[in-house]
């Protein structure tokens, strides 16, 4: 059968592309996180809370979306999208590294230092930015996301390419799932919704001890239970869309086999809808065995631990449905090109 040529892009190009493509997903997050977070959890707020809300978005992003990125355009090489420059005769590639150790060495300092500084400015100059002023200031995070990506993604692809298929074999699958899928996306969703839990609970403590005084450092039960739904779908489901990059690369070097993989792959958007329900009932469980024990309100502390908890389960579900739903896919690709 013969195979369909696929347009092929520059390594720069592929670089542009994949920022622009995850800025705009991001920068859409941050833009509907401030009337969020300026709004709908009060319309109170101090310079705490917009010097909070860029470092948020920069530990977030800068620390973890250039390895994402790198494990994006990986993809891209895999599928034959992606030219790369002619190599010097003789060279030697280095090995194919997982992009987590390469960016976070550099992406961490980064983003404390640009973090420090934002957070020195308001506070040093007295400044309260507007919330509009605080979003934009938190999409400056592409910057060094783009500077911080482009310094390694060259090498990173040609030495996925020259190793080639295989080249990962001997790296337990346990360790490359736990170190690649899960324990980096715990962390990124724990700085994102930790943050959110913080100002979101914290307002509905303050809402419920206006109506009952004598209920000082509590909160809605309900509450709590909608927004773990809430939390459960977005988590799960962006973790699901990273874990496809990550499977991809894992077949690739060898790490993840597809041998006993069996199955056709679900529809993507049943996917979408499965983790939805998902999200649904563990927010009615919980809020159901809250109220068979009779406590219709719960302390601060358990609530931003039920948080924590459902952040853990969603992002560990989310990559062992895409670890299994891209094994089936990238069978059926190997299928139809053969």
């Amino acid at each position: 059968m013969a195979v369909k040529k696929t347009k092929q892009l520059g390594v720069k190009q592929v670089l542009a592309v994949q920022v622009i493509l995850s800025f705009i997903v991001i920068g859409i997050l941050v833009v509907l996180g401030g009337p969020l977070v300026f709004r709908f959890m009060g319309t109170e707020y101090t310079p705490f809370t917009s010097a909070w809300f860029i470092a948020t978005v920069y530990l977030a992003f800068i620390i973890f979306q250039p390895a994402g990125t790198l494990f994006a355009a990986r993809r891209e090489l895999i599928e034959g999208r992606v030219a790369l420059p002619a190599q010097t005769p003789g060279a030697k590639a280095g090995p194919v590294r997982n992009p987590w150790s390469m960016t976070l060495p550099v992406s961490i300092p980064v983003a404390l230092c640009l973090t420090a500084l934002a957070i020195g400015i308001i506070y040093l100059s007295g400044w309260k930015p507007t919330p509009t002023m605080t979003v934009v200031i938190s999409l400056l995070y592409v910057i060094p996301h783009y500077l911080i990506t482009s310094r390694f993604i060259e090498g990173d692809m040609v030495s996925l390419a020259t190793n080639g298929p295989g080249s990962g074999a001997g790296v337990s699958k346990g360790s490359f799932f736990w170190s690649t899928f899960i324990l980096p996306n715990i962390i990124l969703q724990a700085i994102i919704n930790g943050a959110l839990a913080n100002r979101g609970f914290h307002h509905e403590v303050m809402k419920l001890a206006q109506e009952f005084p004598d209920l000082q450092g509590l909160l809605p039960a309900k509450a709590v239970a909608a927004d773990l739904a809430v939390t459960f779908m977005f988590v799960c489901n962006f973790t699901f869309l990273a874990a496809i990059m990550y499977t991809v690369t894992g077949v690739f070097v060898g790490i993840i086999s597809l041998e006993g993989v069996k199955g056709k792959a679900r529809h993507g958007f049943l996917m979408f809808l499965f983790m939805m329900l998902l999200g649904l009932v563990l927010g009615i469980l919980y809020g159901a065995v809250l109220q068979g024990a009779g406590m219709a309100n719960i302390p601060f502390a358990a609530a931003m631990v039920s948080k924590f908890a459902c952040v853990v389960i969603a992002v560990y579900l989310g990559s062992k449905l895409a670890l299994g739903w891209t094994s089936k896919k990238v069978l059926e690709h190997i299928a139809a090109v053969l």
